[in-house]
């Protein structure tokens, strides 16, 4: 799908009995019959197949492609079950002035969701590989007026730095992943260990961190662990539960790092730094 970034927002507004059936869907209960309900409702506005809607979510202005990511799709339709506790508790946890870095940043819900939060004071390094990904980040941060304080890196973190093939998810952007073996279409990617970019942009300290990218967390987080100064560590971690993926033990390294284990939810752990 080709990224829409010169049309103005609300273009793509859903309109009539559309729109109300997405205002509906995102104000369902919070159990398995609201989830039902409203992927019902979802069903219905997305008969029409509406590849690009612009829509307003938890106060975040969004240009949201309905067709090639589960995630944007997800947050448009299903907000209150969208990563409800990790979010919740980063509302929580981070203040005016703070610093969230934002490894596998997508199309930037938590990135913009984080810019909120920090304030004009606070910044966000957002890091994506995907270019289109980036394109829909750094438009989302634009309608937002979050664009200084979002600074953007394209590339991947790993646990070693050059070129690499970054497998894409033409069905879900959001998957892309350098550690798949599937055949699929691959681009080449920058890759950076994640403490040579947190150097790059000189950050003093890191408030919160989230990573999702794709069974490659161990791959990032433990040479930071294993090279950084105990006063770079995150204070909040909040990371893609892919255990099935990592070729080492994660936990047992953040548990010798200093951190506790606070929640396993549906997609991500979430780990506090004692």
């Amino acid at each position: 799908m080709i990224n829409d970034t010169q049309k103005a927002f609300g273009i793509y507004a859903l309109k009539g009995y559309q729109n109300k059936l997405l205002h509906r869907a995102q104000i369902v209960p919070v159990s398995w019959i609201g989830r039902r309900i409203a992927l019902l409702l979802r069903k219905a506005v997305m008969f029409s197949k509406p590849p690009i809607i612009d829509a307003t979510v938890d106060d975040l202005k969004l240009r949201i492609y309905t067709q090639d990511n589960v995630s944007e799709r997800k947050f448009l339709f299903m907000p209150q079950f969208f990563d409800s506790y990790e979010r919740s508790f980063l509302k929580e946890m981070l203040h005016s002035g703070d610093i969230f870095v934002d490894v596998g940043a997508n199309a930037g819900i938590y990135s913009i969701t984080a810019a909120m939060l920090v304030g004009n004071t606070g910044k966000v390094l957002s890091i994506e590989p995907n270019p289109i990904m980036m394109e829909r980040l750094n438009f989302n941060a634009a309608l937002n007026s979050f664009s200084e304080r979002i600074v953007t890196e394209q590339s991947c973190v790993s646990d070693s730095e050059g070129v690499f093939d970054l497998t894409l998810d033409d069905r879900n952007l959001g998957g892309s992943s350098l550690v798949a073996t599937r055949s699929a279409r691959k681009i080449s990617v920058q890759c950076y260990k994640l403490l040579s970019l947190v150097e790059k942009h000189r950050l003093p300290r890191i408030d919160a961190l989230k990573i999702d990218i794709e069974g490659a967390e161990d791959k990032a987080l433990i040479p930071f662990f294993e090279k950084a100064h105990n006063s770079l560590y995150p204070k909040l971690l909040i990371l893609e539960n892919s255990p099935h993926d990592w070729k080492a033990d994660l936990p047992s390294e953040l548990k010798s790092a200093g951190y506790q284990q606070l929640k396993i939810t549906r997609m991500n752990q979430v780990w506090k730094l004692t």
